[in-house]
């Protein structure tokens, strides 16, 4: 009797200490994981930006208009006045 109350102290005791190990490793592990996940998300965010040939103002490459040598514009009035200049 006194034999099975130790086996079952023993594997209370093991079993509690796996889980403290278990919730040591995930507390670890949450913010490493968290810092490279707002880091990705932050390089998927990220745009190149591209400066008006026009104004000189920075915009989004995927928002600007480019000519036939690949000049960004941020708008195509400013492609059509820089056309008219040169």
């Amino acid at each position: 009797m006194i034999v099975r109350l130790i086996v079952f102290v023993a594997i209370f005791f093991i079993g509690w200490w796996l889980y403290r190990q278990f919730i040591a490793f995930k507390r670890s592990q949450s913010p490493a994981e968290a810092k490279k996940q707002d880091s990705t998300k932050q390089h998927e965010n990220q745009e190149n930006m591209v400066r008006c040939e026009e104004c000189k103002t920075f915009t989004p490459r995927s928002h600007a208009i480019h000519d036939q040598e690949a000049r960004p514009f941020c708008s195509a009035e400013h492609l059509k006045a820089f056309n008219q200049k040169h």
